[in-house]
């Protein structure tokens, strides 16, 4: 076999190497090109979709707020955004109103026809609102449907505590506390608060209950502070 032969099918198979290297080279590109083309889509995807959700939460506010201006046509309810949330555990708010538009300290806040918490501090266009899980914060209730009367603490955590006189009616998991109207009192009457777990411990003046909030605060992006009725 001819050096001339030779050279050639090794020019040849080289010219072979070549065109299918450059076609894998263009293949690649063109893949990495699809890649990123999809990672576009997915994002535009996601983009519309948290829209679309935030549309529907917006949409799930108004209709709540409504429904509670209709329940309670007295009351003066100002709307407000949560501007964001502190330390620690986010469980407090910062709220867009403040005392330029009528708010106080010890204002009950209102998110989805529950109370979630007061009013501790006031700027002029903005407040603070603890988390009636803090340890702060106490609050007037009733048992719901009767005439129970108790005070319902924070704790720091999502777990209240409830104490009543020890002489009591027979109290059951689930039962709703309401916010009770009391002459020292800014809350509005019967609000929902929170529901009693189980029984903690029997004194010789109280008898304390567990109980969780009805409204988490962490999943609140619009709340409404009660002026007034």
């Amino acid at each position: 076999m001819s050096p001339i032969y030779l050279f050639s099918e090794w020019a040849t198979g080289l010219g072979t190497f070549s065109n299918n290297l450059s076609n894998i080279v263009n293949d690649n590109v063109n893949l990495n090109k699809e890649i990123e083309d999809l990672k576009k889509q997915n994002e535009e995807l996601r983009l519309s979709y948290a829209l679309m959700l935030k549309d529907i939460q917006n949409l799930y506010e108004e209709k709540a707020f409504q429904n509670f201006k209709a329940q309670n046509p007295k009351f003066k309810l100002l709307r407000a955004l949560v501007l964001y949330r502190t330390e620690p555990f986010y469980q407090d708010l910062i709220i867009n109103v403040g005392s330029n538009d009528g708010v106080k300290i010890g204002m009950p806040v209102i998110s989805d026809g529950c109370i979630v918490g007061l009013i501790s501090d006031v700027g002029p266009n903005f407040s603070k609102v603890s988390y009636i899980g803090d340890k702060s914060v106490k609050i007037p209730v009733k048992l719901n449907g009767s005439n129970l009367y108790g005070i319902l603490e924070g704790t720091g955590s999502e777990q209240l505590v409830f104490s009543v006189p020890s002489v009591f009616a027979a109290i059951h998991p689930l039962e709703v506390l309401v916010t009770a109207s009391v002459p020292s009192s800014l809350l509005p009457p019967n609000i929902p608060v929170a529901k009693i777990m189980t029984l903690r411990e029997v004194g010789s003046l109280n008898t304390v209950f567990t109980a969780v909030p009805i409204k988490q605060i962490q999943t609140v992006n619009e709340v409404w502070v009660y002026l007034g009725s």
